[in-house]
């Protein structure tokens, strides 16, 4: 006879007793009883335990640091009765303890899935890998649970799925010692579909107090190798980003006997155990640092060659600006990580031809139309140059900026390190998940492309920001990354900015800018008409200013410039002209007045903008 059916025996007996005892008291017999079912060590506990773990499918599982004094089994400890009366871990157990069944549990080892993969995922822990590796969830009550006890288990992150209804908490078969189990509790009710299920213990089987008992959607087998793991469904919502995390976990929740009606058993109720750790496998952008660069305004290069202004970025090719600016270019490194490349995760995406970094190269202002963002592979340790081009997409190899729709460059360009002996290195922010990760650094440029040989002018004061999104060809089921953006070229340029709101064709009106620097400086101008609403014109004005000095612009005469130049000048002479003077010399140094001749009265100064420090 077991203990608790002794108990209930006794229990019984007083109860025949009160026939002669008359002031027996009822309650507190009650009490006794239900009290010698919370108390003592082995025979009651003080919380239900979890076990979950990774093994072999139906292949002998044993650790290799766990030694339990019994052959390789697939069931850690399952003939092995888990003795203390509260959940101790190996891993919390101090240094020269017996850690065996008999007194530790075995420590987690959860499944791991990519994020992307659960917008509608099943799980089954008899392949949680998809193919070889079974999960095993074991519960252990720390207290006698007798027969009829209704147990209540209930997952968080996820549901029950494809286990036809019914699920079995199944025991090592004591009496034979020959390998074989058998059911001591079945799923009582929906199962699939449920989050909270209940288990009903069998008629006639007391479980004994650290007993380990494996979730199996068979309920007995002749060797260990028979148990059927359960599965599960796991539905995330929403986008991914690179800190989405997520999990499944599992609890007893309650246990009451008399199929419910009775009394609480607290050491067959647990806390929260994990059984799914769920992470972003993706990251993008990583250890970006935006570069900063200037449009050369001048006419000549840091090296006294002669150019056309605006064309060029200044670059000096030093030791370290080369490998961030360049003639024509502004280069970005970017890492790209792939957590599941080395099988961080049982289940992971695995990207192909149809998965794309989808992005819209974005700047805050107008670049110039020869501007275009393009995407290396490869960067010389020596000299910085790029090679390798990845295109924006299939057959495009330089992105326009601020286009209506994303350009979709493949996922698999990107997040493969498809150079060997490339000299890149994991991002250093990383470091600590090394092991897990493969990634793959590329560089984007900000280029000005040139057309039939020839360089556009470039526009200046902007970012370069790009918003973009990871997405993966099973729409339904995976999860893309959020839209984001990461900031990667910011433009200035090397002089003064001056800008007039408003002028008049008409040599009535003049500009006089002012140089105080010790060097000549060279003009250029952006024009545009006020009611035409089109992109400006870019003039470099025929006259600079030179040093300590100041020139005189006549607007009419800015005007004329700006015809040969292509510009379309308005029919109605008194219509309005915005003019944005780039001058290349330091921005304090720089300052201009507008002048608007009044016939017959008094001469109006007009508003000139600028960007010095100092207040007019």
């Amino acid at each position: 006879m077991g203990k608790v059916d002794k108990c209930i025996y006794i229990y019984i007996k007083l109860i025949k007793g009160i026939t002669y005892m008359k002031k027996f008291n009822l309650a507190a017999v009650t009490v006794a009883v239900v009290g010698s079912l919370t108390a003592g060590s082995a025979f009651a506990g003080t919380a239900a335990c979890f076990e979950v773990y990774k093994g072999a499918d139906n292949a002998a599982y044993l650790p290799a640091d766990v030694d339990n004094g019994v052959d390789a089994v697939n069931v850690y400890g399952f003939a092995t009765t888990y003795a203390p009366a509260s959940c101790t871990a190996q891993s919390e157990l101090a240094t020269g303890v017996d850690a065996t069944a008999g007194n530790s549990l075995l420590p987690t080892n959860e499944a791991k899935i990519a994020y992307e993969l659960t917008g509608n995922l099943d799980v089954d822990f008899d392949a949680v890998d998809g193919t070889d590796t079974d999960l095993q969830i074991v519960y252990i009550p720390t207290t006698d649970v007798p027969p009829g006890t209704l147990i209540t288990m209930k997952l968080t992150g996820a549901t029950f799925d494809g286990n036809s209804d019914l699920i079995h908490l199944v025991q090592y078969d004591q009496d034979a010692a020959d390998g074989s189990f058998e059911a001591v509790a079945s799923s009582d009710g929906d199962v699939d579909g449920e989050s909270t299920i209940t288990f009903l213990t069998k008629s006639g089987v007391t479980i004994g107090a650290g007993t380990r008992l494996v979730f199996s959607r068979v309920s007995s087998g002749a060797v260990e190798a028979d148990i059927d793991p359960v599965g599960i469904h796991i539905e995330n919502t929403g986008c991914t980003d690179p800190d989405s995390t997520e999990t499944v976990t599992i609890a007893a929740t309650s246990a009451v006997t008399d199929g419910g009606t009775g009394y609480d058993i607290i050491g067959a109720v647990s806390s929260a155990q994990l059984v799914a750790d769920i992470s972003a496998q993706f990251r993008t952008f990583v250890g970006v640092t935006a570069t900063d660069g200037e449009v050369n305004a001048e006419s000549k290069d840091a090296f006294n060659n002669d150019i056309i202004s605006r064309t060029e970025f200044v670059y000096e090719d030093s030791s370290t600006d080369k490998f961030t600016l360049k003639q024509h270019q502004l280069i970005t490194a970017a890492t790209f990580v792939d957590y599941g490349a080395n099988n961080a995760f049982d289940q992971s995406v695995d990207l192909d031809a149809d998965d794309y970094l989808s992005t819209t190269f974005v700047t805050d202002a107008d670049a110039g139309a020869s501007v275009k963002a393009g995407i290396f592979d490869l960067q010389n340790a020596s000299t910085g140059d790029v090679s390798e081009q990845i295109g924006v997409e299939t057959g495009v190899l330089y992105g326009t900026l601020n286009t209506a729709s994303p350009y979709e460059t493949q996922a698999t360009s990107i997040f493969t390190d498809g150079i060997a002996d490339d000299g890149e290195s994991y991002p250093s922010a990383l470091a600590s998940d090394t092991a897990y990760g493969q990634s793959n650094t590329v560089y984007y440029v900000l280029e000005n492309v040139a057309a039939d040989g020839e360089y556009g002018v470039m526009n200046f004061n902007y970012a370069h920001t790009p918003e973009y999104t990871l997405e993966f060809n099973e729409e339904d089921t995976l999860l893309d990354h959020c839209t984001t953006s990461k900031n990667l070229h910011n433009v200035d340029v090397n002089g003064a900015v001056l800008k007039v709101p408003y002028a008049y064709d008409t040599a009535n009106n003049w500009i006089r800018i002012t140089n105080e620097n010790s060097e000549d400086a060279v003009v250029t101008m952006d024009i545009f008409d006020e009611d035409d609403h089109t992109a400006p014109v870019t003039v470099i004005l025929d006259e600079g200013v030179s040093k300590y000095s100041s020139t005189l612009y006549l607007a009419d005469d800015l005007i004329d410039q700006a015809v040969e130049a292509g510009f379309t000048r308005n029919a109605e002479g008194h219509k309005r002209y915005t003019m944005t003077f780039t001058v290349t010399a330091p921005s304090n140094t720089v300052h201009g007045v507008s002048v608007q001749k009044i016939a017959g009265g008094v001469d109006r100064v007009l508003p000139v903008l600028d960007m010095n420090d100092w207040s007019e």
